[in-house]
This record gives C-alpha cells, structure tokens and sequence, in this order.
C-alpha cells in the first residue's frame, strides 16, 4: 500500500497554550494516517504538545541567521528540506499564507490558509503594518489571487473575506474539531443552590471579561445564587481585571493557568463568553472553550458576535444577547442560575450539536476533501478506511 503524501504546516510559533484546536487538528489527520510536518520558527508548549513532527528554524542560538533569512526571502536550507518532503502547504494563520505563498510558488504545490480570527480583522487594522505582519500586507493581494484554498471557522468568517476581496469559490467553512471524548457528560449536574459561572479565555479586550464581571456583579445583585470562575493564562490585562473585581466587591476565584480545562469544566454549572469586538478592531473566531463546554453539557450565556451564534442556538443550546449589554448579560445569568431543568435542557442540547458539527471527525473529513481536491493523484485515505479519530487523538493537553 502507497503510504500518503506528507502535509505540511506552517505555524511560525508551534503553538501557544490556547491553541489546541490546531493541535486537535493534527492529531485527527494522524490518526487517519495523513503524515504531516510543521515548519515554525519557534517551537513552543513542547511538553503540552508533544506529539509533532516539527522543523523549528529558531532551535539553537546559531539557527537565528537562517530564521531571519527566512523571515525577509522565505528561503532557508531548512525551509528548502521542509519543502522537499511536502506535497502541500497549509499556513495555519492568514498572515502566514504570505510566507506560504513563497514556498508554494517555488516549489509548485498547492497551497491552503486558513483563518481564525484575528487573521481576518487584520487586513483593516493598524497593526497590519507591525513588524510581524508586515509580509501578508505586502502579499495579501497575491495570496488572494494565487492560493488555492481558503478555510473559515464560520458564515461570519466567509463573509468578512468576501468584503476584503477573497475569491467566493475557493473560500471554505471548515468547523472546530473538538475530542469530544474528552468532555463526555456524565450523569446530569444536579441540583445546586449555588451556580459556577466560569469563563476561561485570555485576558485580552476581545475576550470581554471586565463585561461578564460587571455582568456578574448585577446577577448577584438581583438575587442569583452564583460564584464566579476565571480561568485565565495569565494576559496583559489580567491585574486590570483583578481590580475590578475588588472594586465590584465580587469574588472571584482564579485557578491557575495549568488547571486542567475538562474537570474545571465539570465542576461548572454555566460557561460565560461576553465577547466584543476590541477597539483595535480584534474580534473572535468561533472560541474554543464554547465548543468544549458544550461538549460537556454546559448551558452558554455569550453575545452575538463574530461566529458565536452559529456555535451557539438562542433558546436552544444557551442564551445570547448583544455585545456589551451588562444588563442582558446579567438577566441571562439571573434565569439560569434558578433554573436547573433549563439549564439541563440547554447543555443536552448544546452537546447533540457538537457531536453532529464539531467532532474531531467531521473536521478531519472535511480537511481531507479539501486536501484530496488539490492533490487529484494520490490516495489520501484508502478506501474502506474506519475512522477512528477521537479515540487515537485523544491527549491531555489542557493543561501544561
């Protein structure tokens, strides 16, 4: 048997903590038998994310010649034996389809990038212009023209590339992979006088956590019975944030970064996402943590923003209201916390959803075709092939 052509990735820091949808992602292929190798220019969360297959260009103190030669050609010795064993480009990131772009082109191989979020406000923002942006400024409208392959998280993500100019025809939805397994719900939460509403998330703008602690304030307030969780990885604006609470006079409890995500997830009864769009035009993908916390029949409370209602079915999987609205933010979290059998009803529902459009299967499936579409004369997955992704993909990387 033909073994399958070896995929290759570029994600320039091979992964930061809260990236493990990318990780979930490699996992799945490999358990499907597509061989792939990353190129990056720093490896990172080693120990969280350890099983890849990974070409770092920063590894030793003498490799930084070759990384930054890298950085303004896109040619390195490494990058040149990277490229040699691939038969296809992923650039994992907008921005990075610059430097894919590059490698594609010399080398002749298709080339897919896909988007996450930031990536796709970047085109409009100030920030486009910042050092490490900067090559997908100068190669946005070729990447357009040339790529082959464009993957969104969401309709919102599809339609944001429409508006910059992306070609309708080669863009695809492509949805969060999750091991669900991972969040198996057990036996329905019981009932309990006291509810956990946790976030978890970055302590960033985007994340809107100074709202879901006002939000939270107002609840308690208002007579909801609630303690508060924030589960962050230490952000730039987690003191801010910190302080904010003292001033609500609001407990919080903060566990540390390292916690692992699916017993905390366990322990909760609400998961709170009050995302906003930040003022330097930043806003969310489809996040994570809502496809995990429904996994695990957690009941949403989040704002319409971004791909968030196409995770998120108002009335049916949680409740959703306009971004930065506290008071709404705090009446959703006022009717949850007294009610358990809705609570119940919504994190049952929430979980059949994930099961029927984010299972680590449905995305491996779907990167596949795409994958087989640009490479017409291999064999990517043999026929009669069982499908076994949650359980090979499974690892404990929420935690560091």
């Amino acid at each position: 048997m033909n073994e399958a052509p070896t995929i290759g990735w570029l994600r320039h820091n091979f992964l930061p903590p809260s990236e493990t949808f990318i990780y979930a992602s490699l996992r799945g292929l490999d358990a499907a038998g597509i061989p792939v190798h990353v190129l990056a220019l720093n490896r990172r969360s080693a120990r969280k994310f350890p099983d890849a297959n990974v070409t770092a260009l920063n590894d030793s103190p003498g490799a930084c010649f070759g990384a930054a030669a890298y950085w303004l050609t896109g040619r390195s010795a490494r990058e040149r034996s990277w490229s040699q064993r691939v038969s296809l480009v992923h650039a994992h990131m907008g921005y990075t389809g610059a430097h894919g772009l590059r490698i594609a082109r010399r080398r002749k191989l298709p080339l897919v990038t896909s988007f996450y979020g930031r990536d796709v406000t970047l085109a409009g923002s100030p920030m486009r212009f910042a050092p490490q942006y900067l090559p997908y400024a100068l190669w946005r409208e070729a990447l357009m023209a040339e790529g082959d392959r464009f993957l969104v998280l969401s309709r919102h993500m599809r339609r944001r590339l429409l508006e910059q100019g992306y070609p309708g025809g080669r863009i695809r939805i492509v949805r969060l992979g999750i091991d669900i397994d991972r969040f198996t719900m057990l036996a329905p939460r019981p009932s309990t006088r006291i509810s956990t509403v946790l976030m978890i998330g970055r302590e960033v703008q985007k994340k809107g956590f100074d709202d879901g602690l006002r939000a939270c304030a107002i609840a308690r307030a208002r007579g909801a019975k609630i303690r508060v969780v924030l589960l962050g990885t230490r952000g730039p604006l987690r003191s801010g944030l910190q302080r904010l609470a003292r001033d609500l006079q609001l407990a919080v409890e903060w566990p540390s970064p390292k916690t692992c995500v699916p017993g905390l997830l366990a322990q909760a009864n609400i998961l709170l996402v009050p995302s906003r769009t930040a003022d330097n035009g930043d806003s969310e993908g489809t996040p994570t943590v809502i496809c995990e916390a429904a996994a695990a029949g957690l009941p949403i409370v989040a704002t319409r923003h971004a791909g968030i209602p196409e995770q998120v079915v108002d009335g049916s999987t949680g409740l959703l209201t306009p971004e930065r609205d506290l008071d709404k933010l705090a009446s959703a979290l006022v009717t949850l916390a007294a009610d358990d059998d809705m609570r119940r009803a919504l994190g049952a529902a929430g979980r059949r959803k994930m099961l029927a459009e984010y299972s680590l299967e449905a995305h491996t499936r779907s990167l596949i075709e795409i994958y087989q579409e640009l490479l017409p004369s291999e064999t990517l997955v043999p026929a009669g092939h069982q499908w076994n992704t949650t359980h090979r993909a499974i690892h404990d990387y929420s935690s560091e």
